[in-house]
């Protein structure tokens, strides 16, 4: 099976706009330009109970680099570039924003967890940064994978009681994988997956934190928690 056929079976969020020929490579592209999604997770190593908290996601902060729809590559030590005829489906803070919502509610928690609206008042705020969201061309060495380009995803995660503005605990999040080649449908295959992996491991930790705080907040008050 081609990695286009992969990418379209893996990402139902890819919209198309041109036949297979207008697939970019760090090489350069053709117009008009592909838009490529992420999927969040859909299966979890526990399973949930009702939380008592009520979480509220930010959208991540980045720097500039990272704050856009474009596709980074990184051709050298200090050297990034963009994939030509190749965007995301949104900034990619904000596309970061929805996968973080999206894989609560696959783990059970699509009651707990979401963003800032009138309508909830949330106790437990998760802020973050973006600090990867690329591919890094690795030299040719002869080294396993060498030459090909390593996905990588890190984002840096804080929860902030709402009620004290108290930061309840902080972590740093990061996964890596071997792309197949630098064509961009491989490129976001292997971010896919990095980024699946790095979002099991952010909502199992943010769950587990915000329940301690409203346990220990609970026995503090002399108040149950559920």
């Amino acid at each position: 099976m081609s990695g286009f056929k992969r990418l379209l079976r893996l990402l139902p969020l890819v919209l198309v706009a041109g036949a297979l020929s207008g697939c970019a490579t760090i090489l350069g592209g053709t117009t008009p330009a592909t838009l490529y999604g992420l999927n969040a997770p859909t299966d979890y190593p526990v399973t949930y109970a009702t939380p008592s908290w009520q979480l509220m996601v930010e959208e991540p902060l980045a720097e500039r680099a990272l704050d856009t729809d474009r596709i980074a590559i990184y051709t050298g030590p200090h050297a990034l570039q963009y994939f030509t005829a190749a965007r995301w489906t949104d900034r990619a803070p904000r596309m970061v924003q929805d996968l973080i919502v999206e894989s609560f509610e696959h783990a059970g928690l699509q009651l707990s967890a979401g963003r800032q609206t009138m309508a909830v008042r949330p106790n437990v705020a998760l802020i973050s940064d973006l600090r990867a969201l690329e591919a890094v061309l690795e030299p040719s060495d002869g080294d396993a994978g060498a030459g090909k380009p390593v996905a990588r995803v890190r984002i840096s995660a804080k929860l902030v009681s709402l009620d004290g503005r108290a930061i309840l605990a902080g972590r740093t999040f990061e996964a890596k994988e071997v792309a197949a080649s630098d064509a961009v449908e491989d490129v976001v295959l292997a971010l896919n997956v990095a980024m699946q992996g790095m979002m099991r491991e952010l909502v199992v930790w943010a769950a587990a934190e915000s329940s301690y705080a409203a346990d220990a907040k609970a026995a503090k008050s002399g108040k149950p928690a559920r």
